[in-house]
């Protein structure tokens, strides 16, 4: 990881920039954009400075509207005042009053030759007056944008709505699946299949809803579910038949002189409260009385008496028999996930379908479809997208998802793409080891080792904070590094991977003041406050009290 510079941060191929918060990530993404437009650092062809890029060409994603919003202006004022400076130097002219011109700027203007300077101040000029067209989007926002730009090459509808009531539709055909299949069935039947289907369609929507946000998180080919709900009953009833044969099979063989026998021998290692108690449960399920649990009844098994050492329990026919039944109840079938998983492919396909049939869509149809476009085998909307975009600055990447990234990895393909083709990454991977906005770590960091292996000095960092206090940055340093791997699954319990994140210290920049307290003092980096006593406190009572 190399400290980066952005006036010669490479603007092309792939790169990443990891970078706490407060490091000037906002900034930066502005610093590049003004390359961008310039051309600067980027050859055209035949070697020749490149003419520069346009705001509806620059990508720009971020996670929220609020951001995008942000974003432009940023980049709009930013735009602005590097043609002020680029004109006025072109024109010997004092720079207005009360403007000033920060490093970046001055450095990024002396690197072109004065002779280039007016040029340069009309392109930054134009680019700040075209920014209201400029393609700056939330990831999903630009997914719609690019269904239907796109359509005949994405074979998307020109014209599709938002679904409003997409929990209506889902409840109607839920309620459609359980009378298809649920009405039919005798109530002797359903009874005993209600743990596994639920008591009402609510029920079993709150169900498959859990599977296709599972299912939705990324992209996956479809399994055609290996039963029906008809057959996985069938199979139930069958096994519940079995079970009550071999069940009666053992109480048949229960006898006076086995009660007798286990009365006599204790098993080794139950206590004598606890075996009087196994007994009497034992005889009431051998009588037909009472229910028994699985577990208590396996402690019972010929298996289980040999393994304790009982003596000769093969005398009696019952061991055997329950060993029998308690293998068979072992074998029980997961009549709940065969149903479930019926139901979540048949219901999921009926809402497809509906959704089609109305020209809607919901959330998350917006990035699939666009990955499923873009994965076609003709390659079409991918290169469509990469002309209209030939560079895209990727703001929180840490919150990307297998489906964005899958979209960006298919257009900004390593093997494909040409020296004018860039993608950017900007994040803090801190922020996706627990999962934050739905960040999935395993795909920050499959993009961050795909850029690194076509390029082993894609990876940069920014290390000034100006945002923090130097006595805050100083304590969060010293906190994270007491140990080498503070992210590792022994120090977190996050998202799997977090061991490939390192914490990078920064300093503090800026001189951004502590905050005062009433007294004269500054308000300090950190506070610890310690529970007193040595025994940890475990009853949340207790616990909310000391808080």
């Amino acid at each position: 990881m190399t400290e980066l510079q952005p006036l010669t941060l490479p603007l092309t191929g792939r790169q990443v920039i990891e970078a706490s918060a407060g490091t000037g990530k906002t900034w930066t993404l502005a610093a590049l954009y003004l390359r961008l437009v310039l051309g600067h650092g980027r050859q055209g062809p035949q070697g020749q400075t490149h003419d520069g890029l346009m705001p509806p060409q620059i990508l720009v994603m971020t996670f929220t509207e609020a951001a995008t919003a942000e974003l432009r202006e940023r980049i709009r004022q930013r735009l602005h005042d590097a043609a002020v400076l680029f004109d006025s130097s072109a024109q010997q002219r004092v720079l207005p009053e009360g403007f000033e011109a920060d490093s970046f700027l001055t450095e990024l203007r002396d690197s072109f030759d004065k002779t280039l300077w007016p040029r340069c101040a009309l392109q930054l000029s134009a680019a700040a007056d075209w920014m209201d067209d400029a393609a700056i989007y939330t990831i999903h926002a630009w997914s719609r944008r690019m269904l239907s730009q796109h359509a005949l090459d994405s074979r998307h509808l020109f014209e599709q709505t938002r679904l409003d009531n997409a929990q209506a539709l889902q409840r109607q055909l839920v309620q459609d699946y359980w009378r298809t299949w649920f009405y039919p069935q005798a109530a002797e039947v359903l009874q005993p299949m209600q743990p596994s289907i639920g008591r009402s369609p609510d029920d079993l929507l709150s169900e498959l809803q859990l599977v296709w946000r599972e299912q939705d998180r990324t992209p996956r080919v479809p399994q055609d579910p290996a039963f029906t709900p008809s057959q996985a009953i069938a199979a139930h009833m069958q096994w519940l038949t079995q079970c009550q044969a071999t069940a009666q099979a053992a109480r048949v063989a229960w006898t006076p002189e086995v009660l007798h026998a286990l009365q006599a021998k204790r098993l080794k290692g139950a206590s004598e409260k606890n075996y009087a108690k196994w007994l009497e449960g034992l005889q009431a399920w051998a009588e037909q009385s009472a229910s028994l649990k699985p577990d208590t009844l396996a402690r019972f098994t010929l298996s289980a008496l040999q393994d304790k050492g009982w003596p000769e329990p093969e005398r009696f026919a019952f061991f055997a028999a329950l060993d029998a039944h308690v293998a068979l109840v072992a074998e029980a079938p997961d009549t709940g996930a065969r149903i479930t998983q019926h139901a979540a492919h048949t219901v999921g396909l009926a809402y497809q379908a509906a959704k089609t049939q109305r020209a809607a869509f919901d959330f998350s149809d917006l990035l699939q479809n666009l990955y499923r476009a873009v994965m076609a085998e003709d390659g079409r909307l991918a290169a469509a997208i990469r002309t209209q975009y030939p560079v895209a600055l990727v703001d929180e990447f840490q919150d990307t998802d297998p489906w964005q990234y899958g979209s960006l990895h298919r257009i900004y393909d390593s093997e494909i793409v040409t020296a004018d083709n860039a993608l950017v990454m900007i994040g803090d991977p801190k922020q996706a080891i627990y999962s934050f906005r739905g960040a999935d770590l395993s795909t920050y960091l499959q993009a961050r080792g795909q850029a690194l292996a076509h390029n082993p000095d894609a990876l940069h960092t920014l290390s000034g904070n100006r945002r923090s206090s130097a006595s805050l940055v100083r304590a969060i340093n010293h906190v994270f590094t007491q140990i080498d791997a503070p992210f590792s699954p022994e120090h977190a319990s996050g998202n799997a991977g977090g061991s490939d994140i390192a914490f990078v210290e920064v300093t503090p920049e800026g001189d951004v003041a502590a905050l005062p307290l009433g007294n004269g003092r500054l308000q300090p980096g950190l506070t610890v406050w310690q529970m007193q006593g040595d025994e940890p406190v475990v009853k949340a009572g207790d616990h909310l009290h000391h808080m």
